[in-house]
């Protein structure tokens, strides 16, 4: 997402202006928190950002989403179930 917005040239309150002129209620900070990988993000505000920045959705995930996500989906599986994982096939 900060790729997308440096090449267009904009600040992240620029890109939380653009964020609320399309309806979506969002700050700087907001932005901030997404960009550092803080909070999650909604399918529909994924959209919005992708329409504001003139990206495809897919543009905006991590180039090694396939690897990291290899990495980091069992522990999390594990917390999300709170420990009740049935064993992976």
């Amino acid at each position: 997402m900060r790729k997308f917005r440096l090449l267009k040239g904009w600040r992240q309150d620029q890109l939380a202006r653009a964020m609320q002129l399309r309806g979506w209620d969002t700050s700087r900070d907001s932005v901030t928190r997404l960009e550092n990988q803080v909070r999650r993000v909604t399918c529909l505000e994924l959209f919005i950002v992708a329409k504001c920045l003139e990206v495809g959705t897919d543009e905006l995930y991590a180039a090694d989403l396939e690897r990291r996500t290899k990495f980091i989906a069992p522990p999390f599986r594990r917390r999300l179930t709170r420990g009740r994982v049935p064993p992976a096939a």
